[in-house]
């Protein structure tokens, strides 16, 4: 009976294989990159990114945002192998190429000080401007700040220069970030203090740390938003994008807590619920960095 479903699945192996449907070892290091197809439709080779002077506007103040990375590579699957992530270049920097085109200057803050960790394969290579923008901001993912400091020498107050948080997809979200009760400090940080949250693709996987060891409600229960729909996580791996299925999906973690996740499809929508400034995937990066300066434009009577 084994041997037969050994011999039957093979063959299935192969034909995913030959097609360039089945997940890549990565040449350094002990986990998988999508498959070829699966880099081919999932990984633009150029952003959406369109550069924008904000009607002549720009912040000239000392405000900045705050970027929450993830410092951890690999996800384990279901089936035990390691999908190598970490947070997805096109949506860390495209929002964060508007901000700072508009004057606002950002801080990286991992869990711990270590190094953000970016999906290498994740890439756009044709993309000049977020190439040179990744080059020119990479000293900040390479040394950033601590969030375990930050919340130790009791830096989140008011008077904080910090006006938004940022979280950026990728599957690395979804790694070490969700379960640690400094990210959840500084979630509920951010609503109690009236401040901006910008969440995209599989960076809302955070928003659950609000219930690390804190039997409160989630601050942002009866929200609703947008981000990456799980039933296209689940359909992942038949394209060998993820070289198996996800030990848990985060829509459906956010639902449990309150939030309500409206898309079911992926189309490059936005959403604005009160301060909570969210998109779905890579196809919303370049509008949702847009719509979060007008926010904080407004916010802060920027003319």
């Amino acid at each position: 009976m084994v041997q037969t479903f050994v011999i039957e699945i093979k063959p299935i192996k192969m034909i995913k294989k030959l097609f360039g449907m089945a997940s890549t070892k990565e040449e350094n290091g002990r986990g998988f990159i999508p498959s070829p197809i699966g880099r081919k439709f999932g990984v633009d080779k150029v952003s959406g990114f369109k550069k924008t002077d904000f009607g002549g506007k720009k912040y000239t103040g000392d405000k900045r945002v705050l970027v929450l990375c993830t410092e951890e590579q690999y996800f384990e699957m279901t089936n035990g192998k390691l999908f190598s992530t970490g947070n997805n270049v096109q949506e860390t920097m495209v929002p964060l190429m508007h901000l700072v085109s508009a004057g606002f200057d950002f801080e990286v803050v991992t869990p711990t000080g270590k190094p953000a960790i970016l999906e290498e394969w994740s890439v756009p290579q044709k993309d000049e401007a977020v190439l040179q923008f990744r080059k020119k901001t990479k000293s900040k993912f390479d040394k950033p700040l601590s969030l375990k400091n930050l919340i130790n020498e009791n830096a989140l107050q008011d008077e904080s220069k910090y006006i938004a948080l940022f979280l950026p997809g990728g599957h690395g979200s979804m790694v070490g970030l969700p379960h640690d009760e400094n990210v959840g400090t500084l979630l509920r940080w951010i609503e109690a203090s009236d401040r901006h949250l910008v969440a995209v693709c599989h960076g809302p996987a955070a928003m659950i740390a609000t219930a690390v060891n804190n039997k409160e409600p989630n601050p942002y229960a009866g929200y609703k938003m947008v981000a990456f729909p799980d039933k296209m996580d689940k359909q992942s791996p038949s394209l060998g994008y993820l070289p198996g299925q996800l030990p848990w999906f985060q829509c459906e973690e956010l639902e449990k807590q309150g939030i309500e996740v409206i898309n079911e499809k992926i189309t490059g929508a936005t959403h604005i619920d009160r301060k909570l400034i969210s998109g779905d995937s890579p196809k919303a990066c370049d509008k949702l960095g847009k719509i979060a300066v007008e926010q904080l434009f407004k916010e802060l009577g920027v003319k």
